[in-house]
């Protein structure tokens, strides 16, 4: 899900934005916008030669200062802002399939195809945004100028629903539809970023490590209340979706105004003309091309760009590419993740969804998911894993946890095919929503079990310069997963809905298979403590003590 991403692209950007955090710890006051003074920094040297990876110990006179600053109102300011921005995308998302398939007449395969090609540059996006606001204009000159996407999505699908229009708004709505998610993803890449450089280092890390639990719980709040709330509306309205994108418009517009108070607290911000991720894909490219010449005369292939790239770099580069190796059978999780808001809200709607005698909306079941997983992360955490330690000296690695993650989100689609044979063998809205819940259960199980392990592996392994990157590709991997469920739906590989659904888990079973084998072969290399995490990851360790060993 997005928000297992969110606080771990926030400690990336901040490592590779550590000559920044240090320059601009004193806030200049100024009466002019801050945001639109946008100072070029020096080229940073790339390679794990020059590298500064740790931060500052805190020592207790640090922790003093930090009691004693003042929690930045800019941060405060960004986390209203991303509440109601994640309420107002999340919200698109909650009612989008229904909207397609009952408004615009469209078949439930079209309608899904057009919410996943929507996630996939809400997902694919942010790569762009990191790089314009690491390289060109900041963070915040970055989200006001998206913002003003944002603006015209909203207002144009809001436009397109009124019930007064008769004349056919469908392209209206895929234009609007396009501004949107480009909007969301690109602002997704900047805006836990623009809180964190708002804090003074190293005085304030412990401020700064709260800020990604207050945002982890911002956003996931933001998430739970469009699933419920917006549903509730289209359902009161008697599906009137222009009054639901109008009030969506309006919750936008909160977040537009709270960000717009926010530039006359944010610091200002140095960039660079160089970009990460643009320097790795050359370093890969230029590498690859000397290889298909044939005139790579190292043992390593990537071994052929040093000169054009130092050393150091292209030994970090080599570093990343075996991390990321990892990530090539996963995508499919992210295939099987993404289909809360459509293929599991389409068999809601065959479902009876009275509980206690009030009836829910089809599209409220799913809010049950980010309510299981507020309530599973620390569950297991705090009870689970201490349990564990105790009773048998056991620690769950990362990587093994990865494969138990995968396996509880092939066990779900088993439950949601299964499910839906029994939905088509008997009458209508006969059967309860809550046998849903097994399938919830086992794919927010998935979620805690994979997507933080697996983040917290990657930080660890991947050099401080590629931390970056990483997030580039974490978000890549989640587009991904979104084409396939297209091309699965479009090529229509199944007769019927419940053999799609066994076939996802079949694949994911392949998937994860690949990634065991994969990761049996991993060599963890020898390196220094591991790199500190927000405290949302800090979950589950690959270190060994005395009295522990790793499953």
């Amino acid at each position: 899900m997005e928000h297992n991403t969110i606080a771990a692209s926030v400690e990336m950007k901040l490592w590779k934005q550590k000559d920044k955090l240090l320059v601009t710890a004193l806030y200049l006051q100024n009466k002019s916008l801050p945001i639109l003074q946008v100072k070029e920094k020096d080229t940073p040297s790339y390679g794990t030669s020059d590298r500064k990876d740790l931060p500052p110990t805190t020592s207790p006179e640090k922790c003093d200062q930090d009691r004693q600053l003042k929690y930045p109102t800019a941060v405060y300011l960004v986390l209203g802002s991303k509440f109601f921005e994640s309420f107002a995308a999340n919200g698109v998302r909650s009612i989008l399939a229904l909207y397609l398939r009952d408004s615009l007449n469209l078949p439930e395969s079209l309608s899904m195809t057009v919410l996943h090609i929507f996630n996939f540059f809400s997902q694919f996006c942010p790569i762009f945004g990191a790089i314009l606001a690491d390289s060109y204009f900041g963070n915040a000159k970055t989200i006001f100028y998206f913002l003003l996407f944002y603006a015209l999505g909203f207002g144009g699908i809001t436009l397109a629903t009124l019930p007064f229009i008769t004349a056919s708004m469908d392209i209206v709505v895929f234009i609007s539809l396009f501004l949107i998610s480009v909007g969301n993803g690109n602002i997704r890449a900047c805006i836990t970023s623009l809180a964190a450089i708002q804090f003074k280092l190293p005085e304030q890390k412990i401020s700064l490590q709260k800020y990604f639990s207050h945002y982890y719980f911002v956003y996931t709040m933001g998430i739970l209340s469009s699933k419920i709330i917006t549903p509730s509306i289209r359902g009161l309205s008697g599906n009137c979706y222009g009054m639901v994108f109008g009030f969506l418009g309006i919750l936008f517009l909160g977040c537009w105004i709270t960000f717009l108070i926010g530039m006359f607290f944010y610091k200002k911000e140095e960039v660079s003309r160089q970009n990460i991720l643009v320097q790795v894909v050359g370093c890969i490219w230029y590498a690859l091309w000397k290889y298909i010449k044939k005139e790579n005369v190292h043992a390593n292939w990537m071994d052929s760009s040093i000169g054009r790239y130092s050393e150091e770099f292209v030994q970090d580069v080599r570093a990343f590419l075996r991390v990321i190796k990892l990530y090539l059978p996963l995508p499919i999780y992210w295939a099987l993740l993404a289909q809360q808001d459509s293929s599991w809200t389409f068999q809601a709607t065959k479902l009876d969804t009275t509980i206690f005698g009030w009836s829910l909306e089809p599209d409220q079941v799913k809010a049950m998911g980010p309510l299981l997983l507020l309530m599973m992360i620390p569950f297991w955490q705090n009870v689970v894993l201490p349990l564990l330690q105790r009773t048998t000296g056991c620690q769950i690695s990362p990587l093994f946890s990865v494969t138990l993650g995968g396996v509880a989100a092939a066990l779900s689609f088993i439950c949601s095919g299964i499910l839906e044979v029994q939905i088509n063998q008997s009458p209508p809205e006969t059967i309860s929503f809550a046998w849903q819940i097994p399938q919830f259960f086992l794919l927010m199980m998935g979620e805690v079990l994979l997507s933080i392990p697996g983040l917290q592996f990657s930080f660890t392994q991947a050099p401080a310069t590629m931390k970056s990157v990483l997030t580039a590709s974490w978000f890549v991997n989640n587009a991904i997963g979104n084409l396939i469920v297209v091309v699965i739906t479009e090529l229509k590989f199944t007769s019927s809905q419940s053999s799609e659904y066994f076939l996802y888990s079949f694949l994911m079973i392949c998937g994860i298979t690949c990634f065991t084998f994969m990761a049996g072969n991993y060599d963890i290399p020898v390196q220094g403590p591991p790199e500190p995490l927000p405290e949302k990851y800090i979950i589950l360790t690959t270190e060994k003590s005395d009295k522990s060993a790793s499953v």
